[in-house]
């Protein structure tokens, strides 16, 4: 038999398999769907959060109270903080932007500020960091190398918000693996099952087949290619319906969250995710059906 005629007999043998699938097929393919539409689900809302946090982490500025007189040496120690790689903007605060900004902090008990003969507030620099949520930014160490800068007074810098986030993050990526980690071995077992089923339901024919000559390889195939379709047609389903639920909740979570958020836009997965989704549907489809098929050669 000739490679065109072998594969051809083993894709005919594989649609017959998907035909005769009947309700384990289908359940295997529903549980694939639901799987991925977890997994999508989860990865959304993960890169939305993280988009949020980044926003948040940059906002949380390091403030530097400088010991100069001039406005030029002031606007030199900005200049010199803006050119530090790790910092994403260095804004300059003049003494008197600074002293209503403390009494519009302080509300009603700033008003004691007004009637302060001679009080003078610093020259200040507010610098806002590049945030990383891989951890790359130090903000400590970037307070100290600001802190080194000849004319800087002090360096104040709210570090804890932004470990809270990074420690947010690790938990979200953390449950984000174990969740996709037990979705993959419940997708096998119930692959591997619909299989185990098929098998059984043409153990005869299988028996007939090894008796004239089928090879290991020719019996497997069709069912190992029936798991790739459950898997990859499972994976498509689910991400279909993932597809649609973004675009009916897409609106009304930007006008529910854009007042607090400035307008907040429900990003979807990145391209690349939605291919890795269909990749692994049909990889763990073909690890169900392979552990299955191999328990039943000797028949």
């Amino acid at each position: 038999m000739s490679a065109t005629a072998l594969v051809t007999s083993m894709l005919r043998h594989g649609g017959r398999s998907v035909r005769s699938g009947g309700l384990p097929f289908f359940f295997a393919m529903l549980m694939t769907a639901l799987g991925a539409f977890s997994i999508g689900a989860y990865a959304t809302l993960l890169v939305n959060f993280a988009r949020v946090a980044s926003t948040v982490g940059e906002s949380v500025a390091l403030v530097m109270f400088l010991n100069v007189d001039s406005a030029s040496a002031a606007d030199e120690l900005r200049a010199r903080a803006a050119l530090m790689p790790d910092v994403r903007e260095a804004l300059l605060v003049t003494p008197e932007d600074a002293l209503a900004r403390a009494r519009r902090g302080l509300g009603d008990a700033g008003r004691a500020l007004e009637g302060a003969a001679g009080l003078r507030m610093p020259w200040v620099v507010e610098v806002t960091p590049r945030f990383d949520l891989g951890g790359s930014t130090d903000r400590e160490a970037l307070a100290q190398r600001l802190q080194a800068l000849p004319g800087v007074d002090e360096v104040m810098h709210p570090a804890g918000e932004v470990k809270r986030i990074d420690a947010l993050m690790r938990l979200l990526h953390g449950a984000g693996v174990f969740l996709g980690v037990l979705i993959a071995l419940v997708v096998i077992v119930v692959v591997s099952n619909a299989t185990k089923l098929t098998v059984l339901q043409r153990r005869e024919e299988i028996a007939i087949m090894k008796l004239v000559g089928a090879t290991d390889l020719f019996v497997q195939t069709p069912l190992v290619l029936a798991g790739l379709v459950q898997g990859l047609v499972g994976a498509a389903l689910g991400l279909g319906a993932l597809a649609l639920a973004h675009a009916s909740l897409a609106g009304m979570v930007k006008v529910a969250l854009s007042g607090a958020l400035g307008v907040f836009i429900l990003a979807p997965m990145p391209a690349w995710l939605w291919g890795a989704l269909l990749v692994g549907g049909a990889i763990l489809g073909v690890v169900g059906a392979a552990l299955s098929v191999r328990r039943f050669l000797r028949v």
